[in-house]
Formats: structure tokens, sequence, C-alpha cells
């Protein structure tokens, strides 16, 4: 992606996971199939990052805590196992380009519609009581 130096990886990393701990919780279950594979494939990768002792030990199990919520948010509170798997893809292709502002700005709409859906539920109860 356009991220480039260890520090400011870092910094982006860091300030993602502070953010992504106050969302409200909104996961799917993975997927089978290939969009599953690949998703235990690149978590497997990042574990193996921190366990080998590559230069990138430091930052791997910070990436792996913002991977598992950023891939694997509902799209919509309904969704079906196969739009799930849809999405867990292209979240995929997105993390393996290093797109992770992209990541963000999806994660952040669909929090975003959570919330309101869950104020309206709230409007809702009130009203009817």
């Amino acid at each position: 992606g356009g991220l480039r130096g260890e520090s400011v990886i870092q910094q982006v990393i860091k300030a993602t996971h502070s953010e992504i701990t106050k969302w409200k919780k909104n996961l799917f279950v993975l997927p089978r199939g290939k969009a599953g594979v690949h998703f235990i494939n690149e978590m497997t990768r990042l574990i193996y990052l921190f366990t080998d002792q590559t230069a990138w030990k430091e930052l791997s199990l910070s990436m792996l805590h913002i991977f598992i919520p950023l891939m694997l948010q509902k799209p919509s509170p309904n969704s079906k196992a196969k739009i799930n798997a849809k999405f867990l893809a292209e979240r995929l292709a997105k993390w393996s380009e290093g797109d992770l502002q992209s990541l963000m700005d999806e994660a952040r709409e669909i929090q975003v519609r959570l919330a309101q859906s869950v104020k309206s539920k709230e409007v809702s109860c009130h009203v009817a009581f």
C-alpha cells in the first residue's frame, strides 16, 4: 500500500487498533471455502512473522489484532454466508495490496450503520411502550 517505513506503519496500526477496540461487536462466522482458507493462511502467515523472528516481529501481532475484526465485519445485520464470503474475499485482496485505508473506511461505514440501526430499534421500543 501507500505506507512506507516501519515507524509509519506502526503508528497506523496502533491508531487502527485503538479505534477498532471501541467498535460494537459485529463479526460473522468464518465461511468455508476459498475465502475461509485464505483467511486462515493469512492469519498463519502473521503468526509465523512473529515466531520466526522476522523483521516484522514487532508488528505482526498488532497486525493480527486488526486483521480479524477488519476481515470479519458483517456487511449488514442479516447478511448470509455467501455474501459474507464475497466480502471476505474482497477484503483479503485489499489487505494483500496493503490498502488499510480502504478497509478502515468500509469498516467505519458498517459501524455507523450498526449504530444507526441500534438507535432506531431503541426508538421503536420506546414508541411501542
